[in-house]
């Protein structure tokens, strides 16, 4: 699989946030699921940042599903067409500009619960920032 983006990062409180817009409103986080969504922001609970740093991928290619789950498959709107990869405290991992409104995408992570491995299936055009 080729990948647009590859890096490892500490994520505190185990989320990494996908944020679409300047000012995001933060989904309600529950206890029950490991994906919540507002109509601006992601977020994914992923291995906690005393366990070590996640290994995060981009790409435009379905990766090899023997040893990945597929933790969302949805859009994500935004109107600024950039969609942020942050942390709990809005450190920037990266960016991905979309063409349209809306992003179009699936995460796949090695652990339905707290994955280590993330890998973002980008369905549409993108370039990233």
């Amino acid at each position: 699989m080729s990948h647009l983006f590859k890096t490892t990062a500490s994520y505190p409180n185990a989320l990494m946030l996908l944020i679409t817009e300047d000012d995001p409103t933060v989904p309600e986080i529950d206890r029950v699921s490991n994906i919540w969504q507002s109509e601006s922001m992601l977020a994914i609970a992923v291995q906690h940042d005393a366990e070590g740093d996640v290994e995060l991928q981009i790409t435009n290619e379905t990766p090899s599903t023997s040893n990945m789950t597929l933790l969302f498959h949805g859009l994500l709107p935004t109107g600024r067409r950039l969609v942020e990869i942050q942390t709990v405290y809005l450190d920037r991992i990266t960016g991905i500009r979309t063409l349209t409104q809306e992003l179009p995408l699936r995460i796949w992570g090695d652990d339905p619960g707290q994955p280590e491995h993330v890998v973002i299936e980008c369905l549409g055009i993108v370039e990233l920032s």
